[in-house]
């Protein structure tokens, strides 16, 4: 009978134990799982509540009159809305010793970076200088700063200029054909030029090379490089240079044209309506914002093209590298590093467009034709 009291005694404390186990590891594993729970909210709590800073970004722009530039600065400022920075503009209208003030200003100011316009490219090194001193980021758009060997000074976003002429000019070679315009005496090429701005020389190459590759019979004296006058900007540079070629050519009575921007074709089409040649004429130009009003008028105009390319491709590839300076920390040297020619310290991006006309303006251009 002991034996048997024995062994219900030792059998009552061995469950006893295993139950007071198995209930101490619910108990710890509940305890376990809660303390997880609470890290994780606490880890997800602290992420929520990482802000970055604020950064201000500079816009010199060179001249603020133009649309292309108001279209940049809209979208920059769209960039900056999403990524909790602000877009500082200063318009040098134009004036090389005013950007160079205003850059002075921004520094004043404490601005994280700044997106350059270049009013003049000779100023590029100095500019490069001020914000290296300063430890600013620097981003040049739309042309290219360079130092007085042609090498870059900084990360650059440019168009592709070279190509902008080539579709410019293939163009204007079918527009030939289309009207089975042969009999080039009295037909002449205005060429709108500015050599001494790269991009626009290279828009006014591409234009040359192709156009004589795909009509090689037009007359070689009929084909006039204009060149622009560099203290003048927009339409009224185009229109001047274009009333000079046209008035020292009276010979001429079909004029093709091409601008390396719309404002410049937009004056050489004001140009040819003043001397009553529009009729006959095709201009062409290289941007579509100020064509695209054109072409909303119901009235015909001697403005049958124009290379459409858009400021948010432009706008979306200087954010881009601008966040990656002063957000990633990376080195300006390795931005748009797949861009990067043998032979340079910097990249330049580049982007590109496609022809529009007033049939087809509003499909393509999208927002841009509003």
């Amino acid at each position: 009978m002991k034996k048997l009291l024995v062994s219900i005694t030792i059998i009552t404390c061995l469950v006893f134990l295993t139950l007071t186990g198995v209930g101490c590891k619910e108990e710890a594993a509940a305890e376990e799982e809660t303390t997880v729970e609470e890290t994780t909210e606490e880890e997800a709590a602290e992420e929520e509540t990482v802000v970055e800073e604020e950064l201000t970004i500079g816009l010199l722009s060179m001249i603020m009159s133009i649309v292309w530039e108001q279209d940049m600065e809209a979208e920059l400022k769209a960039f900056a809305s999403e990524s909790n920075a602000t877009i500082l503009t200063m318009d040098a209208n134009m004036d090389p010793a005013l950007q160079l003030q205003q850059l002075d200003n921004m520094i004043g100011q404490e601005v994280d970076g700044v997106v350059v316009f270049i009013a003049d490219q000779e100023m590029s090194k100095a500019i490069a200088n001020k914000c290296e001193e300063a430890d600013l980021a620097l981003i040049a758009e739309s042309i290219r700063m360079i130092d007085e060997n042609g090498k870059l000074v900084c990360p650059n976003v440019e168009l592709d200029g070279y190509g902008m002429g080539v579709i410019c000019a293939e163009w204007i070679a079918q527009y030939l054909e289309d009207n089975n315009i042969t009999d080039y005496e009295t037909v002449g090429f205005i060429d709108l030029d500015q050599a001494d701005v790269t991009n626009i020389w290279d828009r006014a190459n591409g234009v040359e090379d192709t156009f004589k590759e795909l009509v090689p019979d037009f007359p070689e004296e009929n084909f006039i490089r204009s060149p622009m006058d560099r203290e003048k900007a927009g339409a009224l540079a185009g229109f001047d240079a274009a009333m000079a070629t046209i008035t020292a050519h009276p010979e001429i009575d079909t004029w093709l044209v091409t601008g390396p921007n719309d404002d410049q074709g937009g004056g050489a089409v004001r140009a040819l309506e003043q001397v009553g040649l529009d009729e006959n004429a095709c201009v062409v130009s290289m941007g579509a914002e100020s064509a695209r009003d054109e072409w909303k008028k119901e009235e015909d105009t001697c403005w049958k093209a124009a290379s459409f390319f858009s400021a948010y491709d432009c706008a979306n590839l200087v954010w881009e590298g601008m966040m990656q300076i002063l957000r990633e920390g990376k080195d300006p040297k390795d931005v748009y590093s797949e861009f990067k020619e043998e032979g340079q310290d910097y990249g330049l991006a580049t982007f590109t467009g496609q022809m529009v006309t007033k049939a087809d303006f509003r499909e393509i251009m999208g927002k841009y034709a509003e």
